[in-house]
């Protein structure tokens, strides 16, 4: 089973930023396991949400060429717990890339602030070379993308 934790992405700028949403139901399956009678994102599952994001992002910037592996997440801040009914505005931007990896940042928040931060992202790559894993990758962007569409793609 895969766990998705972002619902659709609203703005991707590669090598830049990623702006994604999460919309958290009471019909969720990790609620009732957390926190029985109070019904919250577990923080750890925030960050999860945050890192899923950054981990497109720099897929897409590299051309969906690479795997990524999150080796390492740092600074961690958790301001409150979401809560179903409320909605994440996750964002993600890229510190830099080096050589087989990249570090990135990203926060997920409401309107009413910041739900959890995360200073540090860093990713370490496994290069893809056969034209069909990429297309897949692809195409699997797509399909988890909520109907995001790249400007100059071709899917």
């Amino acid at each position: 089973m895969r766990f998705l934790f972002y619902d659709r992405i609203l703005e991707l700028e590669p090598a830049r930023r990623m702006v994604a949403t999460k919309a958290i139901s009471i019909g969720d399956e990790f609620l009732p396991d957390h926190y029985t009678l109070c019904p919250l994102m577990p923080a750890t599952l925030v960050v999860e949400s945050v890192a899923q994001a950054a981990g497109w992002l720099y897929m897409v910037t590299e051309g969906f060429t690479i795997h990524t592996v999150l080796v390492m997440f740092e600074g961690a801040e958790v301001k409150r717990h979401p809560r179903a009914g409320d909605t994440l505005t996750i964002e993600v931007s890229m510190e830099f890339r080096h050589r087989g990896g990249a570090t990135l940042r990203g926060e997920a928040r409401d309107a009413a602030g910041v739900f959890v931060r995360v200073e540090r992202l860093v990713f370490a790559t496994i290069p893809m070379t056969d034209p069909v894993d990429i297309r897949r990758t692809m195409e699997l962007f797509a399909y988890l993308s909520g109907g995001f569409t790249l400007k100059g793609a071709t899917q």
